[in-house]
């Protein structure tokens, strides 16, 4: 089973409009109200694969609720820990292709919750194979979280794929997670220093404290160090729907790879072919796996000196 974890879910807002700027007042072409948050949507990716994946994470007030529905209602199995606190919205608004975002912040965590938190995430551990921990940590969490969370899961023998930024990516690093998958702004910024070129990004990924790093490049791929060996995975130019999520898709496609011990070339096409099909799809962290399967020969990955 693959475990995953959300700290900071969501409810994603997103609507279309026509001609936005400041300060103007629109009626949306087209709306839509999901449950979100990175962690989420590598769950419902795995869900769409056939993967047995179990979600995780804190939830309150009535917007877990909802989450707590429209999950339950796409027949995703979750055991989420409750807080006090509201569970933030993101609001997304698409216009011509173009999107704005705003981004709740989520709401404090007390020292209580969690502390339940963990006990709770030590006892399902225990049935995992492998674990993914995605997105932001709520605001009162210590940047170490992702650390603690990545030691309890080694202690039960379980690997973790991190998928976080700034302080709470460099708290999980210090735990050395299986497997990391920064983009191209994040390793900088964890570099601290502008990565131009490819050769720039393989010496920031050498210098991470984790086994294997994919580094997203938007529409120029990726690239991936996978132990010794470094790779470098081209894409297929395509007609973007949504790319939004994308990235949560490819983690989604690294993790059933890794938990099926495919071939490390293999798991990288797969997961890049994941990330492919969710641009094509209108809703966020969505693939269709006949989608997915026509694009793994259209996925070039090559082995870097």
């Amino acid at each position: 089973m693959i475990l995953t974890v959300t700290l900071n879910p969501s409810v994603d807002m997103r609507f279309v409009v026509t001609e936005f700027a400041r300060g103007g007042v629109y009626r949306s072409k087209e709306e839509q109200q999901t449950a979100g948050g990175k962690g989420l949507n590598v769950t419902r990716v795995l869900t769409q694969l056939k993967a047995p994946v179990l979600a995780t994470g804190l939830l309150g007030g009535a917007n877990g609720d909802f989450i707590r529905q429209q999950l339950t209602a796409d027949g995703i199995r979750h055991s989420f820990v409750d807080i006090s606190g509201n569970t933030r919205a993101c609001i997304a608004i698409l216009e011509e292709g173009v999107q704005t975002e705003v981004l709740g912040k989520g709401p404090e965590i007390t020292e209580s919750e969690l502390t339940s938190f963990y006990q709770a995430f030590d006892r399902l551990v225990q049935e995992a194979k492998l674990v993914t921990m995605s997105g932001s940590l709520p605001p009162t969490l210590p940047p170490d979280t992702y650390g603690h969370l990545i030691e309890i899961a080694h202690k039960s023998g379980c690997q973790v794929l991190l998928d976080s930024s700034g302080q709470a990516l460099a708290g999980g690093l210090k735990a050395r997670p299986l497997l990391v998958k920064p983009n191209q702004e994040e390793l900088s910024a964890i570099a601290g220093s502008t990565l131009a070129s490819e050769a720039d990004v393989a010496r920031a990924m050498e210098g991470l404290n984790a086994e294997n790093v994919v580094v997203s490049l938007g529409k120029a791929g990726a690239l991936a160090k996978w132990s010794d060996k470094c790779y470098r995975i081209r894409v297929p130019e395509i007609q973007a729907v949504n790319p939004v999520g994308s990235g949560d898709a490819m983690v989604a496609g690294l993790a059933w790879g890794l938990h099926e011990a495919w071939a490390p070339q293999e798991i990288l096409t797969f997961a890049a072919a994941c990330g492919v099909a969710n641009a094509l799809e209108k809703q966020t962290g969505t693939v269709n796996p006949e989608t997915v399967n026509d694009l793994l020969t259209k996925i070039e990955v090559t082995e870097l000196e």
